[in-house]
């Protein structure tokens, strides 16, 4: 199931994801992957997770940020784990409402290749839309 992370600009969702991921690097039968769109949080993660700074690769949109993440299960079958920072920043939407496309996309590619999301979201529980508030963790 695609998981969310919310919360307030300021209340510690990013280092709730790298503490997450850190976590599960520990006991992960597979990859694990973090995606953000700034280079400080690199050395904060543990060094058998890759990080990748979307920033590098143009993603300006919710098409090309699900065509990037076929592109990386694509490479890597082994890939168990993607933990998205600031989904909402990475891909340029304003609005928490846009991405049910996008939530609806990633659980194909969760039920198809055994890989689970997680993403930070910059919302307050009130603002959570229906279709994501089963994802809160």
């Amino acid at each position: 199931m695609v998981r969310i992370v919310s919360g307030p600009k300021g209340s510690g969702k990013t280092k709730r994801m790298i503490d997450y991921a850190n976590d599960s690097s520990a006991t992960s039968e597979g990859e694990i992957v973090f995606i953000n769109d700034r280079e400080k949080y690199r050395v904060k993660l543990d060094n058998h997770i890759r990080y990748v700074n979307v920033d590098d690769f143009f993603i300006k949109s919710p098409d090309v940020f699900f065509g990037f993440l076929n592109g990386l299960i694509a490479e890597n079958y082994d890939v168990k784990t993607v933990y998205i920072d600031n989904v909402l920043r990475i891909i340029n939407l304003d609005n928490i409402n846009q991405l049910e496309d996008l939530f609806s996309n990633l659980r194909k590619l969760e039920d198809k290749y055994d890989v689970e999301f997680v993403l930070s979201v910059c919302a307050e529980d009130s603002e959570i839309p229906e279709f994501m508030k089963e994802a809160v963790c």
